[in-house]
């Protein structure tokens, strides 16, 4: 249910409301069944104790993790947590992703967001903005290239998926005039795609590219905000986080922890419902 002191109780309840959604289960719900407040009948709770809520928002992953594990769950959904205050709690914490693949000792995951046909992951992830260029290598880009690919052909069932690779550097970097890393490091990526039979194309101006989102099956940005600030401002309430490379399906709403709105019923289940229901049908 992600963070005790977040919008994630509210969305998970409000969700599981809707009798479409329930037709899809059973579902379990982790966290703290106080909070929860009522579920359909239907719907099992796990309680996990917890002192604070970072702390619970970990030990409620910790849970769902077993049970996956255990063959308890076949999908994941993760409401949204707060990074901070669970870093207080466990040093060195990131995120769901980059814990989830931990968890299960996988090296090559990424972030999949998605709505209707649109689906872009990001090549850097939670890196801090000064960090990005030098995380853009060759190997880096390729390999998000080269999953994306194969999620596409086996999650979701595309035989031949086009792949549009984004640029770093305004306008593609102009051929090397406005930053190398597009020559350098993007290109060479592209190129061994296609010498792998992975249809990918770029790189391409990222500020143009969003005008005709829908023209290619995956789409690979290059960092967080680039990816995201357009997908987010098109797709905001049905856009769903699913995380590639995990040997079971993980989903989450794209919205954060909402504390301001916490404890208020202001809060829009249409991201976790999206995040639900790709659950079920990908699983």
């Amino acid at each position: 249910m992600g963070d005790p002191k977040g919008i994630g109780p509210e969305v998970v309840r409000k969700a599981l409301a809707h009798k479409s959604i329930l037709a899809q289960g059973p579902f379990i719900v982790v966290g703290d069944k106080n909070i929860l407040g009522r579920l359909p009948a239907s719907v099992g709770v796990v309680d996990v104790p917890y002192r604070s809520a970072g702390e619970g928002a970990l030990k409620f992953l910790d849970k769902a993790i077993l049970l996956i594990k255990g063959g308890v769950a076949d999908a994941l959904v993760t409401a949204p947590l707060s990074k901070e205050a669970v870093s207080r709690y466990a040093k060195g914490f990131v995120g769901h992703t980059e814990y989830l693949a931990k968890a299960f000792e996988v090296k090559d995951f990424d972030m999949m967001f998605i709505a209707g046909h649109m689906r872009l992951t990001i090549v850097t992830r939670h890196v801090p903005l000064k960090d990005v260029p030098r995380s853009i290598t060759p190997k880096a880009v390729f390999n998000s290239i080269n999953l994306m690919a194969e999620v596409l052909k086996a999650r979701f069932k595309i035989r031949a998926p086009k792949i549009a690779v984004l640029g770093l550097n305004p306008h593609a970097g102009e051929g090397g005039l406005l930053g190398s890393e597009d020559v350098r490091s993007i290109l060479p990526a592209i190129r061994k795609a296609k010498a792998q039979g992975i249809n990918a194309s770029g790189p391409m101006p990222a500020d143009t590219f969003f005008a005709f989102p829908n023209s290619y099956d995956g789409t690979i940005a290059m960092y967080h905000d680039q990816g995201l600030a357009p997908l987010k401002g098109l797709y905001m309430k049905e856009l769903v986080n699913f995380t590639a490379g995990l040997p079971f399906v993980r989903t989450s709403p794209a919205h954060g922890t909402a504390f301001d709105i916490a404890g208020k019923n202001k809060a829009d289940p249409s991201s976790m419902i999206s995040a639900l229901k790709l659950a079920c049908q990908l699983a």
